[in-house]
């Protein structure tokens, strides 16, 4: 069994038109050739059906053990998906969990940060990604609330904060991405 001949991810702060990209990948992988098995994976927190909105507000890591958790969650999910198509998109990488960790701690939202091993295992898993979509957030457009998007993680002041600390680590360790706001995203999509 090998691994999908295409495998796309799309990353980001919450809010800021993740679904969006990922839908425009999905008509333009299948539109481009037909019979193409394409699977879409969302993101693990919102296919977590045990999850309440409690938790689902603190699906950023409220603590150590819930990131290192969602971490470990999404790749093993990736890894059950990857395998069974032809091209593979997936909404959020592990690399998502760990920028996520290091904002919260940095705001003081956690208390402890993820080993390092977890951010070296994250970035070299992206730069095996054919292509890796970095959404930055528009200031223009409001965050749209949703059932996820609640307590510390629903704050679109956390928006500029996670496209600093993403592009910090991209730029670090040389993770090939395609980047840009949705909108500038879309643009590259129209025939």
């Amino acid at each position: 069994m090998s691994k999908a001949n295409k495998r796309i991810a799309v990353i980001g702060a919450h809010g800021v038109g993740k679904n969006t990209i990922c839908i425009k990948l999905l008509e333009r992988e299948k539109l481009n050739q037909r019979g193409v098995n394409v699977t879409y994976m969302p993101e693990t927190v919102r296919s977590t059906m045990f999850m309440n909105h409690e938790i689902l507000g603190k699906e950023i890591g409220g603590n150590y053990y819930s990131v290192s958790w969602l971490f470990h969650r999404h790749w093993s999910q990736m890894l059950e998906h990857e395998y069974s198509c032809d091209v593979f998109i997936s909404k959020r990488l592990p690399l998502d969990y760990v920028i996520f960790n290091m904002v919260a701690f940095d705001l003081g939202m956690v208390d402890k940060l993820l080993e390092e091993e977890y951010l070296s295992m994250a970035a070299m898993q992206a730069k095996d990604f054919d292509e890796v979509y970095f959404v930055r957030h528009n200031p223009m457009h409001n965050m749209v609330e949703d059932s996820v998007r609640q307590g510390p993680a629903g704050n679109a002041g956390l928006q500029p904060l996670w496209d600093q600390r993403y592009k910090a680590v991209i730029d670090l360790l040389e993770i090939p991405v395609i980047e840009g706001t949705c909108e500038e995203l879309l643009q590259q999509f129209k025939p």
